[in-house]
Parts: C-alpha cells; sequence; structure tokens
C-alpha cells in the first residue's frame, strides 16, 4: 500500500480522486487551506494537512513519506493575473521543489487540453506532439501551459514527473454546470456557429481513471490526454446536459466572428471599469465553443492502458435531479 499526496482534494475532481485511490488501495493525505477543505477531505477518507502552496517547507514536510503526488488544485478564475501565476506556477514549482527534497518519487500532474487553444490552426486531430500555447487573453491557459511545462521539465532521476490533460470535466455536482443551466433558465444561453463545432469532453470519473492509470504507467516528462469515449460537438453536448433539468436547446445563435467582437470589446470594457469577476461572455469562452477543438487520446490508450469507465448516457443519468456540492479552494474545480 502506497501514500499519495493530494492537492485540490476539496474540489470538484479531488471529491472522486480521493475515494479512487482508496479503492485502488492506496492511502492518502490532502493538502488543505481551510478548515472547511480540510473536514470535506477527512470526510472522503483522506488525512488532511492544513499547509499552503506558497509555502515550500511545510508542503515538503507534509509530504514526508509519501509515495507520489497527484496535483489536481488550480485557479480557473477570478483574480488577477498574478493570483494565477501565484497559484498555477508558483504553486507548482513549490510542490515539485518540495517532492524533490521530501524523496518523493512519483508526481502526476492534472494539466488541461484547453491549453491547445491559442494557436492559428483549428485544433482538428491534435494529439501531444501539437504545441501549448499561452494565450494573452487567459490567465488561466497561460499559466496552466507554464505549469505543464514545467513539471514535465522537472522529470529526473529521483522524481518521475507527468501530466494527465482532461478536455471539458463534467459530471454530477459540477459547479460549472450550474452556471450552465443559470444562464440557460434566464435566456442568456447563446452558441456559436450553431454548436457545431466539435469538443473533446472528460466525465469526472474518466478524468480520475487517467490519473491513476498515469500513477501507475506513466513515463517521466510526458503528457497524456484522456477523453470520453463518445465524440460529440458543442451543440449537442450542452443539449445533453441541459435535458438533464429538462431545459431545452439554445435556440440562439452568432457567428464566430461577431462573438468574438463583443467578447473583445466586454473584456476591454470590464478592464477598463476595474470590475471584479468576468464579464458575460470572455475570449475563452469563444474560443472553446466556437471553434474545432478534436484530440486524439490515443497515446494514453496505447501507453497507460487508459479506458473511460463512464460512458455519456450513463454520467448524463447521474446529473438528472442532482444538486452541486461546493467548489474547492482558489476559487476553483479541480
Amino acid at each position: 500500500m502506497s501514500t499519495v499526496f493530494v492537492t485540490g482534494g476539496s474540489g470538484f475532481i479531488g471529491a472522486a480522486l480521493i475515494p479512487a485511490l482508496h479503492t485502488a488501495g492506496h492511502r492518502t493525505v490532502a493538502l488543505a487551506r481551510s478548515d472547511q477543505a480540510a473536514d470535506r477531505v477527512a470526510a472522503l477518507g483522506a488525512r488532511p494537512v492544513r499547509a499552503d502552496l506558497s509555502d515550500q517547507d511545510a508542503l515538503t514536510r507534509a509530504m514526508a513519506g509519501c509515495d507520489a503526488v497527484i496535483h489536481a488544485a488550480a485557479r480557473m478564475r477570478g483574480g488577477r493575473p498574478a493570483a494565477f501565476h501565484d497559484d498555477n506556477v508558483t504553486g507548482t514549482r513549490n510542490l515539485l521543489a518540495a517532492a524533490r527534497s521530501a524523496g518523493t518519487p512519483r508526481f502526476v500532474h492534472v494539466g488541461a487540453a484547453g491549453c491547445l487553444v491559442g494557436g492559428r490552426r483549428p485544433i482538428l486531430g491534435a494529439d501531444e506532439s501539437w504545441t501549448l500555447h499561452r494565450p494573452a487573453y487567459s490567465p488561466y491557459l497561460t499559466t496552466k501551459t507554464i505549469s505543464d511545462h514545467d513539471v514535465r521539465r522537472a522529470n529526473a532521476p529521483g522524481l518521475t514527473t507527468c501530466v494527465v490533460r482532461p478536455g471539458w470535466v463534467w459530471g454530477d455536482g459540477d459547479p460549472i454546470f450550474e452556471q450552465i443551466v443559470t444562464a440557460a433558465r434566464e435566456g442568456k444561453m447563446v452558441l456559436i456557429d450553431g454548436g457545431r463545432h466539435p469538443v473533446v469532453t472528460s466525465h469526472r470519473d474518466n478524468t480520475v481513471s487517467g490519473v491513476l492509470a498515469a500513477l501507475d504507467h506513466g513515463q517521466g516528462g510526458e503528457g497524456y490526454y484522456v477523453f470520453d469515449e463518445e465524440t460529440t460537438t458543442i451543440g449537442e453536448f450542452l443539449t445533453a446536459l441541459l435535458s438533464t433539468r429538462e431545459l431545452p436547446r439554445p435556440a440562439r445563435s452568432i457567428p464566430y466572428p461577431l462573438a468574438r467582437t463583443v467578447a473583445n470589446t466586454l473584456e476591454f470594457a470590464h478592464r477598463l471599469l476595474r470590475r471584479p469577476g468576468e464579464p458575460p461572455i470572455t475570449r475563452m469562452l469563444v474560443e472553446f465553443n466556437g471553434r474545432p477543438f478534436d484530440v486524439s487520446d490515443r497515446k494514453a490508450r496505447a501507453e497507460l492502458g487508459y479506458r473511460p469507465l463512464t460512458t455519456r448516457a450513463a454520467g448524463l443519468a447521474r446529473m438528472r435531479g442532482v444538486t452541486t456540492r461546493s467548489c474547492s479552494e482558489f476559487g476553483s474545480c479541480g
């Protein structure tokens, strides 16, 4: 039985990750930045450790005796670019340094397939050979790309590192889905280009399955995309999600060029007026929903033995009538 140090254990992915680790025969130690987070990871079966990703020495002490690290915490939204850098970049670097100091031999990082966004060519048939980008309009994607590179470059004798990159992570209890539901009920949901573009999705169970496969079989310095079995378009997927709350497919659609112009204008005004949070339409949202996003996970299937566990039909069935749980620390969902 090995002991795994987990970050993001109180978040959406962590709520499934910790029990899955226990089922696989691992003990878990979970980082907690608050009493609420500590209570939640303890309820999931982990031993909570109060520490912060900004404190490298505390992290080193916390992971003493651990056999592996799974880094699933990230700031997804909220805050200035510096806050994203502090949590997603500096925090990851501190965790890597702590793992080296503690002699923890394995490090699995939960990245994001979205880091492919920002290039010139359409994302069609992409795989791990494609470049990850740092789009200026998204501090989240920029910092996730930097941390992805940092983790893979940190691979060295004594510390095997790899990255698992899910697509659109979804499932019962997803707080982002509640925002989609609210927008749909208020008539604010608009498709781009009729929702015709392909998108890759990763049910939370399948994301966790990919992480566990990487924990056992991930090769040092490598990245792995992990997705659901089924392919879909953004319109089909949103329609399926909304159907779990008996809501119809969004009726309105606007073309991508107009959506991009609107997002750029709103983001500029938001910055100019120094408003908190994000505008209702962002450039990142437009790029994800208004452009093709087709990526292969063949590498994970071949090298890790990855197989998705939950079908789309089963995942949707579990979402019907489920009330969302709270999001994780950092104001994030993973």
